[in-house]
C-alpha cells in the first residue's frame, strides 16, 4: 500500500494530482468544517452575502471594507447550499486544492521538475490549512490566491489571448482584496523587462500589445462594478468604499509590527521555511536568471502590500504563501543534492512516513479544538432564538455576528463586524457609533448581547435591561429588556 502512494505521489499525472490534492485539502481542513465560527471575517461574509440575496445593495444597505467579491461569492454558497456552515468550508477547501494544483502547474513550467511541483502543492496545501489565522479560516486572501496564481499560469504561457484571460483573473481577484493588485504588478514589470532585454534593441510598439491586453483584462471586472453601481444610483457608495475608504482605514505602519508578523510566519512554518532557504542559499542553481527576479519582485511586491496598511494581522501573510510555496518546492528538485541524513528524512519511504505522521498530528490537533471543543456560539443562539419570536428583535453588541446567521435573522444595523461599532473604526466610515447604537436601541431589541463588559452598552441600556443568562464562564453577557 505505501509503495502504491509513493508512486501516485511521484507521478506526474494532472488528473490524478489534482484528485489527490482535493483529497488531502479536503481531509486536512475536515475537522474545521463543524464549529459555528473560526474567524469573525467569515461571518461578515456569510452574512452579507444572505443579506445581498434578501435583496439589500452593498456599501449602502450593508457595508465593509472590502470589495465585492468575498461578498458575492458567499451570496453564491448561500443560494447554492443555504445557511450549511459545513458545505461553504468545504468550497473553500476545494478552492485550496485546485490552487495547489495550479501551484503545481506554475511551479513545472518554470522548473521543469515534477518533484518540485508535486512537492509545491503540497507544501501550499499545508501552509494555508493548519492554523485558524493563517488560512484554516476562510478569508479573502484563500480566494484571490487562487486568481493570483492562475493569472500567472497564463502568463508563463505567453500571447495576447493569455495575457488578456491573466489579467481578467487578476482583476476578478482584485475583486475579492485590493492587494492583489501588487502581485500584478510585479508579474507584469517583470516580464516586460525580460521582453526588453530579450528583444534588446529590437522592442516594438507590437510588443506592447499583450500588457495592453492584460491590463484591459484586469480592468473589466472593476469598471463592470463601478457601472452597476452607477445603474442604481448609487456611484457615491461604492466610490467611498473603494477609493476614500482604504485612507482612511489604514493604521500607521511600523516596521517592528511588520517583522514580528513576518517572524511568525518563518517560525510558525519552520520547516517550510528551512526547505525554501536551503534551496535559495545552497541550491540556487536550480533558479534561472529570469525566475530569481520574478520571485524578488513578486516577494518584495507582496512584502509592501502587507506592510502598508499597517494592521498586522496573521491572515496578511497568506498573500506571501504562493511563492514560498513555490521556492519551498526546489528543494525536492531533482538537481538539488542533498546530505545523507536530509536525504533519508525527507525523501523516499522515511519523507512519506514523515508526511503521514504530520498529516495525523494535524487531523488530531483539528479534531480536539473544533469538535470537542464547546460551542459557545451554537449555545447562545439556541437560546435566543427559544426565547424569542420571529418579529423580536435581536442586538449582537460587541460580541460575534454569527449569532444573527445561526439564528437565520437579520442584522438590526448596515455595520455587521462589530468592530466597526464599538472601536474607532467608525471614524473611518464617518458615522457616529453612539448615535447608531442608540437608533437601535430605540427599536427595543427583546435581548443584548454582551462580550465581557461594555460601559457603552451599559450606558445605552440604561436601568431597562437586567442580566438573564451568562455563558462560557461569564464572558458572555446576555441582557433581557425588563417587562
Amino acid at each position: 500500500m505505501l509503495k502504491g502512494i509513493q508512486r501516485r505521489f511521484l507521478s506526474n499525472d494532472d488528473s490524478s494530482w489534482l484528485i489527490l490534492l482535493l483529497l488531502i485539502s479536503i481531509l486536512l481542513r475536515f475537522f474545521s468544517f463543524f464549529p459555528s465560527e473560526l474567524d469573525h471575517d467569515e461571518s461578515t461574509y456569510a452574512i452579507i452575502g444572505n443579506e445581498i440575496l434578501n435583496g439589500k445593495l452593498l456599501y449602502t444597505d450593508i457595508t465593509d471594507t472590502k470589495p465585492v467579491g468575498i461578498f458575492l461569492a458567499y451570496a453564491g454558497w448561500q443560494f447554492l447550499f443555504g445557511y450549511s456552515i459545513f458545505m461553504k468550508r468545504l468550497v473553500a477547501a476545494i478552492l485550496v486544492g485546485v490552487t495547489a494544483y495550479f501551484v503545481r502547474q506554475v511551479s513545472f513550467r518554470l522548473f521543469k521538475d515534477a518533484k518540485a511541483a508535486n512537492a509545491a502543492a503540497l507544501v501550499y496545501i499545508f501552509y494555508s490549512s493548519v492554523w485558524s489565522y493563517f488560512g484554516l479560516s476562510p478569508n479573502t486572501e484563500l480566494y484571490f490566491n487562487f486568481f493570483t496564481i492562475t493569472a500567472l499560469f497564463f502568463l508563463i504561457r505567453k500571447g495576447v489571448f493569455n495575457f488578456h484571460i491573466a489579467g481578467l483573473l487578476a482583476g476578478i481577484g482584485f475583486m475579492f482584496k485590493y492587494l492583489v493588485l501588487f502581485d500584478f504588478t510585479a508579474f507584469v514589470l517583470v516580464f516586460f523587462i525580460v521582453d526588453i532585454v530579450r528583444l534588446k534593441g529590437k522592442f516594438q510598439i507590437k510588443h506592447l500589445v499583450p500588457f495592453i491586453a492584460a491590463g484591459i483584462g484586469f480592468l473589466i471586472p472593476f469598471a463592470l462594478t463601478a457601472v452597476y453601481y452607477m445603474w442604481k444610483g448609487h456611484f457615491d457608495d461604492f466610490y467611498f468604499i473603494s477609493f476614500e475608504l482604504p485612507g482612511l482605514y489604514k493604521e500607521a505602519a511600523f516596521p517592528v509590527a511588520f517583522l514580528i508578523m513576518l517572524g511568525d510566519l518563518l517560525l510558525r512554518f519552520f520547516p517550510i521555511t528551512f526547505f525554501f532557504m536551503y534551496a535559495l542559499i545552497k541550491e540556487s542553481q536550480t533558479i534561472g536568471k529570469e525566475e530569481k527576479w520574478l520571485f524578488g519582485v513578486w516577494i518584495g511586491m507582496v512584502c509592501i502590500a502587507m506592510y502598508l496598511p499597517g494592521k498586522g494581522f496573521s491572515h496578511y501573510t497568506i498573500q506571501l504563501m504562493l511563492p514560498l510555496s513555490l521556492l519551498a518546492g526546489l528543494f525536492f528538485h531533482a538537481q538539488v543534492h542533498l546530505n545523507s541524513w536530509l536525504n533519508f528524512i525527507f525523501r523516499g519511504k522515511s519523507g512519506l512516513i514523515i508526511l503521514l505522521c504530520v498529516m495525523l498530528v494535524v487531523e488530531t490537533v483539528s479534531f480536539v479544538e473544533n469538535v470537542l471543543e464547546h460551542d459557545s456560539f451554537k449555545e447562545v443562539a439556541a437560546f435566543l432564538k427559544e426565547n424569542t419570536n420571529d418579529d423580536e428583535m435581536v442586538f449582537v453588541a460587541n460580541y460575534e455576528p454569527i449569532i444573527y446567521y445561526l439564528m437565520q435573522r437579520e442584522t438590526p444595523t448596515k455595520y455587521v463586524h462589530a468592530n466597526l461599532l464599538f472601536t474607532d473604526l467608525h471614524k473611518a466610515f464617518r458615522f457616529d457609533n453612539k448615535v447608531e447604537i442608540r437608533r437601535i436601541m430605540n427599536q427595543h431589541p427583546k435581548f443584548v448581547t454582551v462580550q465581557y463588559h461594555s460601559e457603552l452598552m451599559d450606558e445605552m441600556m440604561g436601568s431597562d435591561y437586567v442580566l438573564d443568562r451568562t455563558f462560557r464562564d461569564g464572558e458572555i453577557l446576555v441582557y433581557r429588556k425588563k417587562d
